[in-house]
């Protein structure tokens, strides 16, 4: 009996420490929590500060350069136009960069592509034509940052007849090319090579047109067979029969032709004996032939002269580079060239770029007054000098 109430006693005695013991316990785990969220807070605090300190400023573009690329496009814009940076004078007031060009004022073609250019540095440039047609101003973010003005000259002098011949060579592939070319305000010669699927269509429209059709004869190159002419192209190899059946063929692919360059053939118009059959043939059907000079090594015009074939010969290639700015720079070229000359030859291809290229120049062509003509204007018929 005693001892059950001895236990009887202890039983509060243990409950109270077991209930001080749970309320310790919840403290420690309270103190922890607050330490622990302390330490994040602190934490937090602390990596904010050290992004602060070591954080690189994002910068805004640096104005100078900027402007030094926007001085570029518009020195190269005023080369495209024709004109000559050699007295451009520039001068500084306050922020604004004066500059004057003895020059005629750009065509809206330059300035369209200037534009376009402007925005592809910034899209807070703008470009602003002066209503009296004399002056430009650049602005960035609305404000003055280049003016330009043209002291008007003459176009220089440019002897009477001055003309040049463009041959767009490669067609018969891609009708839609066809039909660009054929939108463009000028009298390109078309040459067309027999075996493409489009050949007789091609020749067609350019008739319908009013634009002369040559055969873009295929005839073998130095590299041949690694790079190929194309089928049923004229070899060395082949007997000068043959070479004359090959001939006939073409003619049969390509109505309304009235001569021929030839498409590759850096080996067979070095070729005298090989080019003499072509040549035969072109004279019976009363054909012209323009050497394409594809090697300096070519004796197509002199054989041609020799037998009494009308010819002339390629001055330039107007697209070895596919970029717009440098086609056009070769159809001023070559329009310069005929300036001095009375006539020159351009060579070119149904790349996008080169009809943008043409359809571009023919302002410039028209103000420096060249004739685009048909290549049968330029040839050298037998008897002439």
């Amino acid at each position: 009996m005693a001892s059950r109430r001895t236990q009887k006693k202890k039983q509060p005695a243990k409950a109270r420490r077991s209930r001080a013991g749970g309320q310790g316990n919840g403290l420690r785990v309270a103190l922890a929590v607050l330490f622990l969220g302390g330490f994040l807070l602190g934490s937090l605090l602390f990596l904010a500060r050290m992004r602060e300190h070591y954080q690189v400023p994002v910068k805004s573009p640096d104005t100078r350069l900027l402007l030094e690329d926007v001085r570029v496009e518009l020195e190269s814009a005023m080369l495209r136009s024709g004109a000559s940076l050699q007295h451009l004078v520039a001068r500084q007031r306050g922020e604004v960069t004066e500059l004057t060009l003895s020059a005629s004022f750009p065509s809206r073609e330059v300035l369209d592509e200037l534009r376009r250019r402007l925005g592809r540095l910034a899209g807070t440039i703008e470009l602003q034509v002066d209503t009296s047609g004399r002056a430009l101003a650049v602005l960035l973010d609305g404000r003055v940052r280049y003016r330009l003005f043209f002291l008007q000259t003459e176009a220089p002098p440019v002897p009477a007849g001055a003309r040049v011949v463009i041959i767009m060579d490669d067609l018969g592939r891609d009708l839609q090319r066809v039909r660009q070319l054929l939108d463009i305000d000028l009298p390109v010669t078309l040459s067309i090579l027999p075996n493409t699927r489009h050949a007789a269509e091609v020749a067609t429209l350019a008739h319908r047109h009013k634009r002369e059709v040559m055969i873009h004869i295929p005839m073998e190159p130095l590299a041949y067979p690694a790079t190929s002419p194309g089928d049923n192209a004229l070899l060395v190899k082949l007997s000068n029969g043959e070479i004359r059946k090959r001939f006939y063929s073409y003619l049969e692919k390509i109505p309304y032709a009235v001569g021929g360059n030839n498409h590759m053939g850096s080996r067979f118009t070095a070729n005298a004996g090989k080019m003499r059959p072509v040549l035969e043939v072109m004279r019976g059907e009363g054909l012209f032939f323009i050497d394409s000079r594809t090697t300096g090594l070519s004796v197509a015009a002199a054989e041609a002269r020799d037998i009494g074939v009308p010819v002339a010969s390629r001055d330039m290639f107007l697209d070895n580079d596919r970029d717009v700015d440098r086609i056009s720079l070769q159809i001023r070229k070559l329009a310069l060239l005929a300036a001095r000359r009375g006539s020159a030859i351009g060579i070119c291809h149904p790349y996008p770029q080169t009809l943008e290229a043409l359809r571009r120049e023919q302002g410039f062509l028209r103000d420096r007054g060249v004739r685009v003509v048909p290549a049968s204007a330029l040839v050298q018929r037998p008897g002439t000098g």
